[in-house]
């Protein structure tokens, strides 16, 4: 095979940029780590592709992490030269696949960091939301992701007709179309009863042209009132979400049960929050005074 790497590379970036629309910033991520790999196969005396095997990916690898790289940053490297190999077999550009064999270095598991529940409760309580533009909505909408465990987009597809007062409960479309029923706190129906009297459309929560907010306006708001009366690490949606989890589940929620309400396809995708749970439990340990 003897079309030169840098202009196999150029033929993939263009593909990625103009076809499947990635930004600037992804498109040059994925230059500077192909570029790094191309360096160290040179460095192996591979002249083409075609001569790459997992032994140079397991090398390429190996100087990642002794050049003091994260598994999380080798696994963004690694995946960008999985992609640029996948364009390259379906162009029949390249032929066999070095990356079959590839096992990537184990990622560190992440504790879920969860606003504390005096943070919340001190938003709530002590912001002044009928002095606020919009203040209304926000709160409402800050409300039904911290009590309801809601992903965005499923908060952002809310249609009024996915309200039921009578039972306390509203419809959600989640991953893969997959439906289900969350209860609400009392609280929620009471400032949802008064909200939608006065706001009325296809969606819970729209634009001034009936759309419903594009997810980025709804972060940006949710980032801003957090900062407020949180120092939390992160201050998104996603973390009203754990927060949500983390909270019931420290209350004595089952955990079944907080499985059903995230819409989670498996348990052990909700057992992350126990591990979050269990860590606080041995800091509150560590104060008892037979230690």
């Amino acid at each position: 095979m003897g079309i030169a790497f840098e202009s196999l590379r150029n033929q993939f970036l263009d593909y990625i940029a103009k076809t499947k629309r990635m930004s600037v910033h992804t498109v040059s991520a994925y230059s500077g780590d192909l570029k790094q790999f191309e360096d160290f196969l040179e460095t192996q005396y591979v002249g083409s592709l075609a001569e790459c095997k997992a032994i140079h990916i397991r090398g390429f690898m190996a100087m990642l992490l002794g050049a003091g790289l994260t598994p999380r940053s080798v696994h963004r490297k690694v995946s960008s030269v999985r992609g640029w190999f996948k364009y390259l077999r379906k162009q029949g550009l390249m032929v066999g696949d070095p990356m079959s064999k590839i096992i990537l270095p184990k990622m560190p598991k992440m504790l879920v960091k969860d606003i504390p529940a005096l943070d919340l409760h001190n938003m709530f309580a002590n912001f002044p939301w009928n002095e606020v533009d919009q203040g209304e909505r926000d709160r409402l909408l800050l409300l039904l992701f911290y009590t309801t465990g809601m992903r965005l987009s499923e908060l952002i597809g809310l249609k009024a007709g996915d309200i039921d007062f009578h039972r306390g409960s509203l419809r959600v479309l989640g991953k893969r179309n997959k439906e289900r029923i969350i209860p609400m706190h009392p609280e929620v129906v009471d400032w949802l009863k008064e909200y939608m009297g006065s706001h009325g459309g296809v969606y819970l929560f729209e634009t001034e042209k009936g759309e419903p907010l594009y997810p980025m306006l709804v972060y940006r708001l949710v980032n801003r009132y957090l900062k407020l009366f949180s120092h939390a690490a992160k201050t998104s949606p996603h973390v009203l979400r754990h927060s949500f989890a983390t909270h019931m589940l420290n209350n004595g929620a089952n955990l079944l049960a907080i499985k059903d309400i995230l819409g989670h396809a498996n348990l052990s995708a909700t057992q992350v929050y126990t591990k979050n749970s269990f860590e606080k439990l041995k800091q509150v340990h560590a104060l008892h005074p037979r230690k």
